[in-house]
């Protein structure tokens, strides 16, 4: 779905209470931007940034839930400790919401 800049706003506007996009059929590239802007990732996205977004989104596509970090890091070829500072909120609060991602079930 391309949407534009003034869409992106409107979508990151229908956020749940937990700040995840309430509907991923909203979610955009451009979308991803604002939604790491309101997160710790104020300098915006890079593309190791992208490679854990994009293989997130690729993970849930294919089995209905999110990976585990282990497994982002080992996919995109980086260390844990490279993956927690591309997101400092953590994988799910994180990259699972640049993402476009529901928030996990039983996720704190």
């Amino acid at each position: 779905m391309n949407i534009d800049n003034e869409q992106a706003s409107k979508a990151v506007d229908k956020l749940d209470c937990d700040q995840f996009l309430s509907d991923g059929a909203f979610w955009s590239s451009e979308v991803a931007e604002k939604l790491a802007k309101n997160s710790d990732m104020s300098d915006g996205l890079t593309g190791a940034h992208w490679q854990v977004i994009n293989y997130v989104r690729g993970f849930y596509q294919d089995y209905g839930r999110g990976p585990e970090a282990v497994k982002v890091a080992k996919h995109c070829n980086i260390s844990m400790e490279e993956l927690c500072s591309l997101f400092p909120c953590g994988l799910v609060k994180g990259a699972y919401k640049v993402a476009g991602l529901p928030r996990p079930h039983g996720c704190i």
